[in-house]
């Protein structure tokens, strides 16, 4: 297999993947994540479960096996919603509480971000603001105060499983607060992996690193498109932490056009040299891939058909 080299310029990540190994909730196997990954050309992602943490046995062979830079962390549900955390002793058990969770990451030099804060806004389902029952007439500066932004150090405001105006509205209130922003495509399926990254300014080398170059805000937002090429995100409130002055396109130049929606148009040079495919298991050897629902429905689906005969 060939490796991602990563570019003399800085490293593409994905920040939010689950997979089979951790998370219930998904189906992804770490064959298909390695696929994925060089599929699109990112460089490396961060694994990131929900029900069990990665052994670091099992995190050191998935990194030589599939050359990806790769760290594990955990999507804690706590009475804030759900927190992504890195940098913490991935044998921590039953955490339920943000400010305990903000308590050991402080000891450990870890980092807490915020995900998909407004995910069912303004329903009742939404964590934050749902239970008050008025989320719909607060305002912008109101939302602003809630305790939760004090206990985080990011801001989940590109989430792909979110809806336009949820991750808009997580972006206005990151942009009002100071708050860094983060692009996450929350990954359980193939095709999921890389759709929001994170662009790094410099190739890190360990999760240590990585959490320094998100502290210091040395890296910015991006949207994959395809033929492995990514869309910067400069639109206010989705700032990295770091102004990136870059010019329009040269269509926009001539015509004295803003970028449309306050985003670049014009799209990075690919972030990989292109990979060969990897062979791809015959369909009858990849049952295991399918979720169990759609592999039951399936199973209906056919005993329907049959007496219907």
């Amino acid at each position: 297999m060939t490796n991602v080299t990563p570019q003399p310029n800085g490293m593409a990540l994905d920040l939010h993947v689950h997979t089979a190994v951790g998370s219930d909730d998904c189906h992804l196997s770490l064959a298909r994540l390695t696929e994925a990954a060089h599929q699109v050309g990112i460089h490396g992602i961060a694994v990131i479960e929900h029900d069990a943490a990665w052994a670091p046995e099992r995190l050191a062979c998935y990194r030589q096996e599939s050359g990806l830079f790769v760290c594990a962390g955990r999507e804690w549900p706590t009475n804030w919603g759900h927190v992504i955390a890195l940098g913490l002793d991935q044998e921590l058990e039953d955490i339920r509480r943000l400010e305990d969770l903000r308590r050991l990451a402080d000891e450990a030099g870890g980092y807490l971000i915020l995900a998909h804060p407004f995910r069912f806004f303004p329903s009742g389902s939404n964590y934050l603001f749902g239970p008050q029952g008025n989320s719909s007439t607060l305002s912008t500066e109101e939302m602003a105060r809630h305790p939760v932004w004090e206990l985080v150090d990011e801001i989940e405001v590109l989430n792909y499983n979110c809806t336009d105006k949820e991750n808009e509205l997580a972006a206005t209130v990151a942009r009002v607060l100071g708050k860094r922003a983060r692009p996450a495509a929350t990954a359980h399926t193939f095709t999921e992996v890389g759709r929001c990254i994170t662009v790094l300014e410099r190739v890190v080398a360990s999760e240590s690193e990585l959490i320094e170059e998100l502290r210091s805000g040395r890296h910015y937002l991006a949207r994959r498109k395809p033929k492995r090429r990514i869309r910067p995100l400069r639109q206010p409130g989705l700032d990295a932490g770091r102004r990136h002055q870059q010019p329009y396109s040269h269509r926009e130049q001539r015509q004295g056009q803003q970028p449309h929606d306050g985003l670049l148009r014009q799209a990075l040079p690919r972030t990989a040299a292109p990979l060969p495919a990897l062979p791809r298991p015959p369909l009858s050897q990849r049952d295991h891939l399918l979720p169990v629902a759609c592999q039951a429905a399936c199973g209906h689906v056919h005993e329907a058909w049959r007496r219907a005969r």
